[in-house]
């Protein structure tokens, strides 16, 4: 019978150090979930708290958070190869607050799907859009969400944030990184999104990236890619026509000799000469759209000391872009755009002739 008695005391403890040991358990994980809706590294809740500055350091986690819940009136739309733009020199020159809308290689599908979620948020007064060639030949299927950008980015019901809110990493590395990157400026205002710290731009650097072939292959046929092509023309039109209020500024960013001279060995340099020439006249037909094409100066592609990359320029290009818009400079119009288009060919025949020998050999 006393044994009895023992063995129902010692089952009554270790319930009740069980419960215990729950309730621990209970209390530390709404702890950290507290602690993560709090600083919220990815504003998948609401801005910056606690007097912290506004770090956007992962455009795949952030982005959807940053669109709804942090404060702009106009955005810089693209790829990386706008993402080390200077955007406060933007609303310096436009007295906006422009956020970036970044994605790595950025279809035009992807990022349209980002701006209709800003457009349902604000009303934007611009959007300064790097519209990549590439964007323009990419699917044109939406990928969002995908496995960096995971769906609960998208909700707005916190129903489905468990794996954002009782996450390791988010813990232990995006909110020591966002709280270091506040308190040192990092990633901060206009740099937001910046990579180019540790990036070497050089010609020896950018030519890793590129071994020229020997001979180049024919030419293909862009037949299949047309219908590609010409629906992704279709969905930006439909973009800058269904919000006509809105003041875009479309800039077409320069890739350096060494992309056009792998289209041309590669066989598929029309493709980028049909995009143009279907693209560029028909934005000029958008009242509320100008135009501007960095794609064919010759000094900036033609130095290769200009990039880390057959693509990616070093942030001076950026600024250089962003500076040249402001007054009106590499703007393309309905009087000149025949010339803009022929100036691409002739800078192109120039790279595939002579200006790609400046670094390698014939």
């Amino acid at each position: 019978m006393k044994e009895n008695v023992q063995d129902k005391n010692k089952i009554w403890t270790k319930k009740k150090a069980l419960k215990a040991l729950a309730v621990v358990i209970a209390a530390e994980l709404f702890l950290l979930a507290v602690v993560v809706f709090v600083l919220d590294p990815f504003y998948l809740y609401h801005g910056p708290w606690l007097g912290l500055q506004q770090t956007l350091f992962d455009r795949n986690t952030q982005m959807a958070g940053s669109i709804r819940n942090l404060s702009y009136d106009s955005v810089l739309l693209g790829s990386s190869m706008v993402e080390n733009c200077d955007s406060t020199y933007l609303d310096a020159e436009y007295d906006c607050h422009t956020l970036k809308i970044v994605k790595g290689s950025g279809s035009v599908a992807d990022l349209l799907y980002y701006l209709k979620m800003a457009h349902s948020e604000k009303e934007l007064t611009y959007v300064f859009w790097g519209l990549d060639l590439s964007a323009l030949e990419a699917p044109n299927e939406v990928t969002l969400p995908d496995i960096y950008s995971p769906s609960y980015l998208f909700t707005r019901t916190i129903l489905d944030d468990i794996p954002y809110l009782f996450n390791k990493d988010v813990l232990l590395k995006k909110i020591p990184l966002m709280l270091a990157y506040s308190y040192t400026g990092i990633d901060t205002g206009g740099q937001a999104y910046d990579w180019s710290d540790d990036k070497i731009f050089s010609a020896e650097k950018a030519m890793e990236a590129y071994r020229k072939p020997d001979e180049p292959l024919p030419q293909h046929s862009i037949a299949d890619k047309i219908p590609i092509i010409d629906e992704n023309i279709r969905m930006v039109l439909e973009e800058v026509t269904t919000h006509p209020e809105t003041n875009y500024r479309i800039f077409f960013p320069p890739y350096s000799m060494m992309m056009w001279d792998d289209r041309y060995t590669s066989g598929t340099a029309e493709e980028y000469f049909y995009i143009l020439e279907q693209v560029l006249p028909l934005l000029l037909t958008c009242e509320n759209v100008e135009v501007y094409y960095f794609q064919s100066d010759i000094d900036i592609i033609c130095n290769l000391d200009n990039y880390m990359d057959k693509n990616h320029y070093s942030p001076m290009i950026n600024q250089y872009m962003l500076e040249c818009m402001a007054v009106g400079e590499y703007r393309v119009t309905e009087e000149n755009v025949d010339e803009v288009l022929s100036g691409m060919r002739d800078a192109y025949e120039y790279i595939i002739t002579e200006g790609i020998y400046r670094y390698y050999e014939r």
